[in-house]
């Protein structure tokens, strides 16, 4: 199915919509209701960059808060979202090799946030996510592109995490308190724990969390260990203080290091067939988040609600490979600040706010190799790149004889410019306007029913190491020349080629879909919410990775070697894309029985040849449920997740089809329960068993077996005064 919008003439008609509706002058009002009906509904921050409650969101939010994060006692970011409605993790199940990919779109297309600082770090073999599950409060899973909001790289949507605080674990009437936590999980046989103090003193709050998390190779449910040996270690500084009562200071720092024995290749398969990249490797890796915050919000004036942000994200992954000796570094430093201010006022019947903003950031990458002649790693190009963006959005809740509508347009325009010193004077700079127009609308008499609509545009810049690829890719045996001293074949390498002319990615998005809010349904505090939405997306100029393993004439003719390459590897803009999908969420929540429930349905297609996308994952279908027994302090619960057969097809060349990658569908069976014992105030134990019957199942392109049965236990001792 074929998007019904055209690019051209819908983009210039809702850039100038959107523009003429961000123009509005009015008289203040007062929003203490609204916060008080926040406070009952799963609140988006990152969804419009202020608070909205997630049904009234016109597209699709997942929220999960720091209860759901303990009761699962998650290992890795993949345990605590692997629900999540289109959302996926490639790379197979070690931590450092996992990917996120989002309604069809993987890598540098989801941006991830930690506490608003962009988390940059890209690599072929290695994951993305250096933050330990154990110092999240909140996990928020926007999906559908937010390039009108955050810019390049948005495209498939956004993973924003943030940090515990002091509010996140203190009771109301405490002002300070310290947390211990130990867990174990068997199937890795991962230990941890962690200690952390906090507290509330006046106009001052703070937290301090240190953690270790130390594993070993995975037990996978085909009855092999997969290599992996992690050395763990976590740390968060994080405080605020109101300087006055409109400004308020915020600091924070996280650091994330591990220490890791396992492959060269961290992602995908017990083995590669591949020497260099099956070798293991020493891995050690080192994230620091700094950030700083100012807000400013006076409560005498709705016009002002001022956030100031300045951020560092410092990532290094050194690999040690003992056999050559050899030691490469990939490290990559992102710089940025960012800056909005959200004006709250009245136009006619309708209350508005109007949320204007901007950021700049800076990526810059080092690749070093200690057995090059000039220190420099291939495939790690040195370079950097810089945006700079503004952004405006209006959000307006409007009631009317026939209902309410929320009504939110936006739009942002983005420059950027890379460059490296391995091609000086072939800088790559270009822009980009966002545009996205989004609506819902609530029938007057029929509060619980909601209907929502949007279409927006997404765009994702190239990257240094697209830009500037160079060096050796891979290496492949001549089938002529043999070396007697090696006693093998002489090996020819396949290089990279820089492409500085690549442009960015883009995409349209239109989604709709409906929503239904009933509250008691068979007694008085039940609540039942559900959502379902069906969108469409129109990708150009994805950028591939195109290998060449065509030889040179001289690689066997005399004198042979002068040269001999096997090919060239190059990234271009070849690709046109068109996804659609489903998804829906369900929440029902009583005093005594919890349900939660979700679906996702993905199709992708190339448009050049007809073939399925390599990123797609199986219809999915995932349930958790269980019972509250607030007599006995406990939540006993399951989760259930079903996946579909699954195969990807690829053009032959001659019209036809053939299947590259299968796998079968599964049913996974979890369970789980959280017990606060009377006779230990403050004690709390989490206890689980995942995947019971040891089902042996894969993910879509992980190339390996997930994990088998887990038993896992997790107690944390909290007091305070």
């Amino acid at each position: 199915m074929s998007l019904c919008v055209r690019k051209t003439s819908f983009r210039t008609a809702l850039i100038a919509s959107s523009a003429l509706s961000l123009t509005g002058i009015a008289i203040a009002q007062d929003t203490a209701s609204d916060a008080e009906e926040l406070r009952e509904d799963t609140v988006t921050v990152y969804g419009t960059s202020n608070p909205l409650p997630v049904f009234d969101y016109p597209g699709q939010v997942t929220v999960v808060d720091r209860e759901a994060l303990e009761t699962l006692a998650p290992s890795a970011i993949s345990d605590a979202l692997r629900d999540v409605p289109g959302l996926d993790f490639a790379g197979g199940p070690r931590r450092t090799g996992e990917l996120p990919t989002l309604r069809g779109l993987s890598g540098q297309n989801v941006l991830i946030l930690l506490d608003g600082a962009r988390q940059s770090f890209t690599s072929a073999h290695d994951g993305r996510f250096f933050v330990d599950p154990e110092l999240i409060g909140t996990a928020e899973v926007v999906r559908g592109p937010a390039s009108a909001l955050y810019g390049s790289g948005a495209v498939g949507g956004v993973l924003a995490f943030e940090s515990v605080d002091a509010d996140d674990l203190l009771a109301d009437d405490e002002t300070w308190g310290a947390r211990a936590r130990l867990g174990y999980q068997s199937v890795n046989e991962e230990t941890l724990a962690s200690l952390t103090a906090y507290t509330r003193q006046g106009a001052f709050d703070g937290i301090a969390s240190f953690g270790i998390r130390q594993s070993g190779d995975i037990e996978l449910s085909s009855g092999v260990d997969l290599p992996s040996d992690d050395d763990i270690q976590t740390a968060l500084l994080k405080g605020s203080y109101d300087l006055t009562d409109a400004l308020n200071i915020e600091a924070s720092w996280q650091r994330f290091t591990n220490t890791a024995i396992e492959p060269n290749n961290g992602q995908g398969a017990l083995g590669t067939g591949d020497g260099v990249l099956d070798r293991s490797v020493e891995k050690d890796i080192t994230t620091d988040t700094f950030r700083l915050g100012l807000n400013f919000n006076p409560n005498a004036n709705d016009w002002i609600d001022l956030d100031v942000n300045a951020y560092q994200t410092s990532s290094d992954v050194d690999e040690f490979d003992a056999t050559v000796p050899r030691t490469t570094v990939r490290d990559i430093e992102t710089t940025g600040f960012n800056l909005r201010n959200a004006s709250r006022f009245t136009l006619g019947d309708a209350d508005m706010t109007l949320t204007i903003g901007g950021d700049w950031y800076k990526d810059e990458q080092v690749g070093t190799d200690d057995q090059t002649a000039d220190g420099t790693r291939g495939g790690v190009p040195n370079g950097e790149s810089e945006f700079t963006g503004i952004f405006a959005q209006l959000e307006t809740i409007l009631p009317t004889p026939a209902g309410q509508f929320v009504i939110i347009p936006g739009v942002r325009y983005d420059e950027f410019e890379s460059s490296s010193s391995i091609a000086p004077g072939q800088d790559n700079s270009d822009d980009a306007i966002s545009p996205r127009f989004a609506a819902s609308f609530a029938p007057e008499g029929a509060e619980w029913l909601r209907l929502f609509g949007s279409y927006s545009e997404g765009f994702r810049a190239p990257s240094v190491n697209e830009l500037y690829l160079d060096g050796v890719h891979f290496q492949i045996p001549h089938p002529v020349l043999f070396n007697p001293g090696m006693g093998s074949f002489v090996f020819a390498p396949n290089n990279f080629v820089p492409n500085p002319d690549l442009v960015p990615e883009d995409t349209e998005t239109i989604e709709f879909g409906t929503g239904v809010d009933f509250r008691k349904i068979f007694h008085e505090p039940d609540r039942l919410q559900a959502k379902i939405s069906y969108f469409e997306t129109d990708a150009d100029n994805l950028i591939n990775l195109s290998v060449n393993v065509a030889p040179d004439a001289t690689c066997f003719a005399p004198p042979f070697f002068q040269p001999c390459t096997f090919g060239t590897s190059e990234s271009a803009n070849v690709d046109r894309a068109e996804l659609e999908g489903w998804e829906g969420e369900l929440r029902y929540d009583s005093e005594r029985i919890f349900a939660r429930a979700n679906f996702s349905s993905i199709e992708g297609t190339d448009v050049s040849d007809g073939s399925d996308l390599g990123s797609l994952t199986p219809d999915r279908m995932a349930l958790n449920f269980g019972v509250k027994l607030p007599e006995w302090n406990t939540r006993l619960g399951a989760r259930v997740q079903h996946a579909s057969d699954f195969e990807q097809r690829v053009s032959n060349g001659s019209g036809g089809f053939t299947v590259q990658d299968e796998r079968d569908g599964y049913v996974v069976f979890d369970i789980y329960a959280t017990y606060r014992p009377d006779f230990v105030e403050g004690l709390r134990l989490d206890l689980g068993i995942d995947n019971v019957f040891d089902k042996d199942y894969e993910r879509v392109f992980a190339g390996v077996s997930e994990p088998g049965t887990n038993f896992k236990i997790a107690a944390s001792w909290q007091f305070g005064r």
